[in-house]
């Protein structure tokens, strides 16, 4: 309050009592001297108390401004009028209350933000007007212009999955599915539900959750290519089997030639059928068991001498030798002798029979330094690389990815032709998985191939790991 006014509104709260000193004096009650003096200092009296008072309202209402623009500020301490003490200790209160209150807020959506970067599903929410609100970071990861108060159909423009949205925004629906396929990734498939939340979120009215269906449709592909395939590769030796029988039923009954011809033919497709056969079933039980881990000892080196033994005669025939050389004093670990040898059996088996006549296959063993970024989640202490070389005509880059996949052939025809099912590797792969390992295939064409297969070398450490992993 001004001085002016400070002036004024102390005349009219006076001007009562100078009224009455008047008529005290007009009454000859009371000297004109004295009235006019009495009504003089209830004058400056007033103005004394109202300028105090009206201190100490500044003082409290600069007070009430600091919290209002910081929520922070200093109590006035000097303080002459209860009725003005009680109201900045109010605002003091209210001050206190705020400041809990929006200490909560924060720490609670803090928390809700925390909980929400830790979900391992993208998720989205969404005013009604289609308004990015909030987003957690696996959102941001899969849409990387992803950005809160911008449209919805910035980033994602699939009419199905917007078509889901009004649905739940028109109160259509509660929630609902849609299938969604990334736009910059045609291989990404998610299932996203939108959903309602409740009114008290604010804006935030609606949540988008993407759950990845990349892997289960995948799954689904390869189940269908599986039956394709396998179906595929029985019809031919059916094929022929049954055409050899109705040439004996028929023309060639009573043909001894024709019979010393189509039996060993007959004999050859049947076992390869049952060689098929074998390697589905075993295959099937690999999968099985590929996430129990194995709890038996084996010692690698041992598994791989009994390996070259049995393999030499047959290495022989192609004037091949296998050389085995190892670094490693001990390579026990924690592995099933029979599914290890099986993984070599077929590896070793392998480069002899792509691998140039004359030629050595060469094993080696030694521990690995810098082993492969696949086995960072099983943190094993020690790891031994086995490697199998071969010299042969080399595998072309672009099918090195796909060798593990059932019946993948390089060559078809020579793939048949020595013997092969297409499963090979695909057991060998769920093998080693099993046993917490990988395995890496490296090839040059015109130079050879070298499969390295990784496994946990037994420590006591790593037997504690690897059952616990």
């Amino acid at each position: 309050m001004g001085f002016r006014q400070l002036i004024l509104t102390a005349l009219a709260i006076a001007f009562p009592a100078g009224i009455v000193f008047v008529v005290l004096a007009a009454m000859e009650l009371l000297g004109w001297g004295t009235a006019i003096l009495s009504a003089t200092l209830s004058w400056l009296g007033i103005t004394a108390m109202l300028r105090i008072y009206f201190g100490d309202l500044r003082r409290v209402a600069r007070y009430a401004t600091d919290l209002r623009d910081r929520f922070k500020g200093t109590p006035p301490q000097h303080i002459s009028f209860g009725a003005a003490s009680e109201l900045s200790s109010l605002y003091t209160q209210i001050a206190a209350a705020f400041r809990d209150r929006i200490a909560l807020l924060e720490a609670q959506t803090s928390t809700d933000a925390e909980i929400l970067d830790h979900l391992p599903n993208p998720v989205v929410m969404v005013n009604r007007h289609r308004v990015v609100t909030g987003f957690n970071q696996a959102a941001k990861g899969l849409f990387h212009n992803l950005e809160t108060g911008r449209d919805l159909t910035r980033f994602i423009r699939d009419p199905i999955l917007l078509d889901a949205f009004d649905d739940v925004a028109n109160s259509r629906e509660t929630m609902k599915h849609a299938e969604f396929v990334l736009a910059s990734d045609a291989h990404r498939h998610f299932d996203v539900l939108t959903a309602r939340l409740p009114a008290a979120t604010g804006d935030r009215n609606f949540v988008l959750s993407f759950s990845d269906l990349t892997e289960l449709r995948k799954l689904e592909q390869m189940r269908a290519d599986f039956a394709t395939d396998a179906g595929h590769e029985l019809r031919t030796p059916l094929s022929v089997l049954l055409g050899f029988i109705e040439t004996l039923e028929g023309p060639a009954k009573d043909d001894p030639d024709a019979l010393n011809q189509f039996l060993p033919v007959m004999r050859d497709q049947a076992q390869r059928m049952q060689h098929l056969i074998e390697d589905l079933l075993s295959l099937a039980r690999i999968e099985l068991n590929e996430h129990t881990p194995p709890s038996s000892d084996c010692d690698v080196g041992k598994v791989i001498a009994k390996v070259a033994e049995s393999l030499s005669m047959k290495a022989g025939t192609k004037g091949m030798n296998i050389r085995v050389t190892s670094e490693l004093e001990n390579t026990e670990m924690v592995g099933e002798e029979k599914e290890l040898t099986q993984v070599f059996v077929n590896l070793v088996e392998n480069a002899i029979k792509y691998g140039h006549a004359n030629t050595d296959v060469e094993v080696s063993i030694k521990l690995v330094k810098n082993p492969p970024g696949a086995l960072a989640r099983f943190r094993h202490d020690r790891i031994m690389a086995v490697a199998i070389r071969d010299h042969s005509d080399g595998i072309a880059r672009e099918h090195l990815p796909r060798l593990t996949e059932r019946f993948y052939r390089v060559d078809t025809a020579r793939s048949r032709a020595v013997g092969g099912t297409g499963l090979g590797l695909a057991i060998v792969k769920h093998l080693v998985q099993r046993h917490r390992g990988t395995m890496q295939i490296e090839s040059e064409q015109g130079v050879g191939s070298v499969f390295t297969v990784y496994l946990p070398a037994k420590t006591d450490d790593n037997v504690r790991k690897l059952h616990s992993a």
